[in-house]
């Protein structure tokens, strides 16, 4: 079972002052796990009859690609001109097939045939981004699913297919992005159609080929979660995907920090302090007091797991307006967005890692690839 998913507001409010402890310097993690994209069978693969993918079988078919106990009949010079490693496992293939060209009993092709240690899933991935099997539309392209992102970038990198793997990377950037302004564009945490448990494979995965940027927020994602931080979710081809021990711990902590972070963000924001200029103080001291004594009736709003740290005050406050004056109003939205900026800037030490060339951080280094580091 997958939890709901939750839209988010359009970013504004932010956080004040939390903890004055710097962050440890750490040595880099290796890379986790393989980019080959194995998955653990539970029924030994040698045991299982060969079956025909419904979808890539190609009568006419250049080449046989196995992965498990899936074959996959389709043309290789296609593959052979994105992949350098596939043209050279097609040029010496371990074995050839004899097939009808076809359907016609007349003719007969030699077919190299490849084994894959790739799971069938991964490689049906694969064969929809260069053989799509549906009319597709110029421009309207739909939003790829988690599984096609991340095949996308496994395989890319495993086959040397760079276009594949830049553009799936990209669209993770996107959408994970680490500057504020473009995270406010969206309006729901994750991309249209996934669940929000897929930030869990999207922590993985920028672990995984060292992306430190996408972390901060996914992980912001990954708070949101409840107890499927700890059950994680079951991907299409059934295997399980959940974080690592330690980044769960590291999640369940983010989480209260976030909350200290929301609650300074509120209270320095509608700090009963009119504007220098304002003409009409009493009444607008008067109006930030009520609005900051009101916040009690909406505690669990601005303290819930689902709480999106960077949403307007106004969603906090009754009635949803200020009663103040023009002059007070612009100075308490700039105390707002300044707040939503100084917490986007704090992410990834509320979330307990260090991410170079975050903004209002630490620069990235020349050449940096390895993956964010965890604060101890």
């Amino acid at each position: 079972m997958s939890a709901s998913r939750v839209s988010r507001k359009r970013a504004r409010t932010a956080s004040e002052h939390l903890e004055d402890d710097q962050p440890q310097n750490v040595d880099d993690g290796e890379i986790k796990g393989k980019l080959a994209g194995d998955e653990p069978q539970d029924v030994e693969v040698e045991s299982l009859p060969l079956i025909r993918d419904a979808d890539f079988w190609l009568d006419d078919g250049t080449v046989i690609l196995v992965a498990g106990n899936v074959e996959f009949r389709v043309y290789g010079g296609i593959l052979a001109h994105h992949s350098p490693v596939l043209k050279g496992l097609f040029s010496r293939p371990e074995t050839t097939r004899l097939l009808t060209f076809n359907g016609h009993d007349q003719s007969a092709m030699s077919c190299p045939v490849v084994h894959l240690s790739d799971s069938p899933e991964d490689i049906r991935e694969l064969l929809r981004a260069y053989m799509p099997r549906d009319a597709a539309s110029m421009y309207h392209p739909e939003v790829p699913s988690f599984d096609a992102v991340s095949a996308s970038i496994r395989l890319g990198h495993k086959y040397e297919i760079v276009s594949l793997y830049d553009q799936s990377l990209e669209f993770l950037r996107r959408h994970f992005p680490s500057n504020f302004d473009d995270f406010g564009q969206f309006d729901q945490w994750v991309p249209a159609g996934w669940d929000m448990e897929e930030a869990i494979g999207v922590v993985n995965l920028a672990s995984l080929i060292g992306e430190h940027l996408l972390l901060p927020v996914a992980l912001l994602v990954c708070t949101t979660l409840g107890d499927h931080i700890v059950r994680g979710y079951e991907r299409a081809n059934g295997t399980q995907e959940h974080l690592t021990i330690d980044d769960q711990a590291l999640v369940i902590k983010a989480r209260m920090e976030i909350r200290k972070a929301r609650v300074a963000a509120l209270f320095s924001t509608l700090c009963p302090s009119p504007a220098k200029t304002c003409k009409t103080v009493s009444d607008c001291r008067s109006a930030l007091r009520k609005a900051v004594y009101s916040l009690h009736s909406t505690i669990d709003d601005w303290l819930g797991d689902k709480d999106d740290p960077f949403n307007t005050y106004q969603e906090y406050i009754k009635g949803r307006k200020l009663e103040l004056c023009h002059v007070c109003e612009v100075m308490v939205n700039a105390r707002a967005d300044a707040e939503s900026q100084k917490l986007w800037n704090r992410l990834p030490l509320l979330l307990g890692i260090q991410v170079p060339g975050w903004p209002g951080g630490a620069p990235a280094p020349p050449e940096e690839t390895g993956p964010a580091q965890r604060i101890r």
